[in-house]
């Protein structure tokens, strides 16, 4: 097989056969597409070592004769170079799209929680209504497995099925309210005039573009502000779809945590990732196994978590910024966290009485028996930023701002013990009483799991405005970041106030911050109508664009 040292010694048909792969043959810009699985990763894994570029790189190691690429090849380097030599960076040089469709609403806050190297994107309640039962007639939620061999069965399907009852009756009361609070009459759509972009009323179209363009953002608009509102009914049970692109380090390490969790879903969607992955990227995916020490440390920790903190009967404050503390009380009171359901400021109150002996014995059950450098400590010990915010509210909340990567998070059990959100729409509609009756009915429920010893599994046995708690720790470039894009108007109502209140404590605190969040909007966070702004605005683009918004419909 010839070597080629220069582009020049390429003949014309094997450069011909290179570009259905290389977008720029001999340029030293290009885009790479369309190479089989694994063999992409392996060629960019030999710029580290290769003489040549990637280009010739490809033709002499990767292609056979003919200019065909040879994907065994790309895989044998990989394993040699990932496996052998466990170089874990080049572990990211190969991703893949992945689709997990009906997974719960619980389990989607483990996989998301991958930050690094993943980007996922989920099936919204905020835009897509849960109100169709299934081919076979059963309304879309699971039946975890460990409920499903548990005589709490009965229950949790007629618990669950008068949520989804609820709901669906409150969407279309919710629909008329929202007609009622925003009429045709007020909105507006962005549409050109005189080469102008302008405002315009319903009665001020000019043809059937613009007509069909206003009726699919208004109703888009009462839809989103009705779905804000009913979906506080939808239990964590609920079944969405998730769409991934991840980089073989990043499936990796998801696999890994997924078969270490205590939940029959996690582990049963971990096999069944990895099985798929290993039809495309197999190379990448070896080295995921399950951690066996995970549920000795998770067990260590509740125990020490009941005995120092049990008795202590949790606050519920929407936002509370931190005050810092010693960096052992800090880090030892974020290892308890996960395993209380008490704020941060009171772990950090009750430890400041206990001698550093408690406080080291904590880090070192929550770190564990490490026995390689592979064993890492789990995302308490990143504890130590200048800005924590101890959080309270309803799932809603938590889903949006868990989503941002470049900060700490931890988030506590579902639960609900921290009570529930009643929205004051639900009481406009006359519909209070079926949603406390729901709201009862899940929390009494959720007790008798939690008794049964079926704690993990009783997150399944909350609702999306049941309280959660979770922490966020960030630098002030991620507070600038988060709080400014989170309180733009087009954001949900829930968290748009938890955001505006999260700077303003922090420009309490620290006055000159307000140099650095001149963009944070604190406009009405109220306002449930707050997205007619932005689809006037997409309203208009579409009609420049000749885009059909009806599909979203």
């Amino acid at each position: 097989m010839p070597r080629y040292n220069d582009m020049d010694e390429v003949p014309d048909l094997i450069k011909s056969k290179l570009a259905r792969f290389i977008s720029n043959v001999g340029g030293r810009t290009f885009v790479i597409q369309g190479l089989p699985p694994e063999l992409t990763g392996g060629a960019l894994a030999r710029y580290s070592r290769a003489k040549t570029g990637m280009q010739l790189t490809l033709l002499n190691e990767f292609f056979d004769e003919n200019g065909e690429p040879n994907q065994e090849k790309g895989s044998a380097l990989m394993d040699r170079v990932l496996n052998a030599f466990g170089d874990d960076s080049v572990g990211e040089l190969e991703g893949t799209h992945l689709g997990i469709e009906d997974v719960s609403q619980l389990l989607t806050k483990f996989i998301e929680d991958r930050r690094i190297g993943g980007s996922p994107i989920e099936q919204s309640t905020r835009y897509v209504m849960y109100d169709q039962k299934d081919k076979d007639g059963k309304w879309r939620y699971l039946r975890p497995k460990e409920i499903q061999g548990s005589k709490f069965i009965g229950k949790f399907e007629l618990v669950n099925d008068r949520c989804f009852e609820v709901y669906s009756k409150a969407i279309g009361l919710l629909t008329e309210f929202f007609k009622k609070q925003f009429p045709r009459e007020e909105f507006q759509i962005e549409v050109e005039r005189n080469s102008q972009k302008t405002k315009a009323f319903e009665n001020e179209l000019f043809n059937e573009v613009e007509i069909k363009s206003f009726n699919n953002a208004y109703s888009f608009t009462i839809r989103c502000a009705a779905l804000d509102v009913g979906r506080c009914v939808l239990p964590s049970s609920t079944l969405t779809h998730l769409g991934i692109f991840g980089n073989g380090r990043f499936f990796s390490n998801l696999i890994s945590t997924l078969k270490s969790q205590d939940l029959m879903e996690s582990v049963d969607r971990g096999f069944e990732i990895e099985a798929e992955l290993k039809k495309v990227i197999p190379t990448f995916v070896k080295r995921n196994k399950a951690n066996p020490k995970m549920p000795e440390i998770n067990k260590n920790m509740a125990i020490i978590s009941s005995n120092l903190l049990g008795k202590i009967k949790p606050e519920a404050n929407s936002v509370t910024l931190i005050q810092r503390a010693s960096r052992l009380d800090e880090v030892a009171a974020s290892c308890l966290f996960p395993y209380t359901n008490i704020s941060l400021k009171q772990i950090i109150d009750r430890l400041r009485n206990y001698p550093d002996e408690i406080k080291i014995n904590i880090i070192k059950n929550y770190a564990g028996q490490r026995d390689t450098r592979r064993d890492r400590t789990g995302r308490a010990a990143e504890t130590g930023y200048p800005i924590t915010f101890d959080l309270v509210g309803g799932f809603a909340e938590y889903r949006d701002l868990e989503r941002h990567r470049m900060l700490t998070q931890q988030r506590q059990p579902l639960t609900t013990e921290l009570g529930f959100i009643m929205p004051p729409e639900m009481k406009m509609i006359g519909m209070e009483k079926e949603v406390e009756e729901v709201v009862s009915m899940m929390e009494e429920l959720h007790q008798e799991l939690k008794a049964a010893g079926l704690r993990n599994a009783a997150q399944y046995t909350t609702l999306f405005n049941h309280r959660m708690r979770f922490m966020l720790g960030m630098n002030f470039r991620e507070l600038q970041h988060l709080t400014e894009l989170r309180t733009q108007p087009a954001g949900h109502f829930s968290y748009r106030a938890m955001c505006q209140e999260m700077a303003r404590q922090v420009m309490a605190r620290d006055p000159w911050t307000k140099q650095l969040l001149a963009f944070v909007d604190f406009s009405d966070p109220g306002n449930k109508i707050s997205r007619a702004k932005e689809q006037s605005r997409i309203a208009g683009k579409n009609i420049a664009t000749g885009t059909d918004s009806s599909l979203d419909l």
